[in-house]
């Protein structure tokens, strides 16, 4: 050890204590005596406090980060679920607007006619549960109310197609028609034409008949005629000859 001396004045201390630590007592004050100071303790290397520092900032740079990308996922959790509750919104609102499309009387009308119900303007009410009828309950014939039958899309293009098929029947039915009544008209008209050919052939098969008749009573006419001009010539021969045979006798 060291010793160290150093002059201290009455008072210099305020309290009394030396550097030390130590209470001075009476008699040193009085007479001012001096005394051996211990060795000032070491001080702390700076290394592990820098160390230590530097951990703390590290630990709280990683705690600062980690906690900055937490809120960051968080943040884009919550915009994601905003965003999905918007759709879901939208969805329920969607959904609401379609069941109250579905529940209209007019699309509970239309759904009825396309499972084939009818308005019955002779309704019967049952009683339930007792199942009693009250009314008489008779059958439809589903053409009653026409007003009151709501047709689906699918019907009308039906019923389009029907009516444009029974229209091209009903034209091909009359094509038909006039064709057969085309080939009855040229098969009568060939009929005629036959006939009027056989008649033709007829008459003129009598009208040659007629002549060849007429000719042949012409010919017998004048064969007649001949007859009677030869029987007359021959008369006058006679007469002749019996006038000279009486004048020579």
């Amino acid at each position: 050890m060291s010793a160290l001396w150093a002059p201290v004045a009455p008072g210099q201390l305020g309290t009394g204590e030396l550097e030390t630590g130590e209470r001075r007592t009476g008699a040193d004050r009085r007479t001012g005596r001096l005394r051996a100071v211990r060795t000032p303790a070491g001080r702390l290397p700076r290394a592990p406090f820098l160390l230590v520092l530097i951990g703390v900032f590290g630990l709280g740079m990683a705690g600062l980060l980690m906690l900055n990308t937490t809120l960051q996922n968080q943040a884009f959790a919550s915009r994601t679920l905003d965003r999905q509750a918007t759709e879901l919104a939208y969805t329920q609102a969607d959904l609401e607007n379609q069941i109250d499309v579905v529940s209209a009387v007019p699309e509970l009308a239309r759904r009825a006619s396309e499972l084939g119900m009818r308005a019955n303007p002779y309704p019967a009410l049952l009683v339930v549960p007792s199942g009693k009828v009250i009314g008489p309950a008779a059958p439809v014939e589903g053409d009653e109310l026409k007003s009151l039958i709501v047709y689906t899309p699918a019907e009308i293009a039906a019923n389009k197609a029907e009516a444009k098929a029974k229209a091209a029947a009903k034209a091909a039915a009359k094509k038909a028609k006039a064709k057969a009544d085309a080939i009855e008209a040229k098969a009568k008209a060939l009929q005629a034409a036959k006939k009027a050919k056989v008649e033709a052939a007829k008459a003129k098969a009598a009208a040659a008949a007629k002549a060849k008749a007429e000719a042949a009573a012409k010919k017998k006419v004048a064969t007649a005629k001949k007859a009677a001009t030869n029987d007359k010539t021959t008369s006058t021969k006679k007469k002749a000859t019996t006038s000279t045979a009486a004048g020579h006798g």
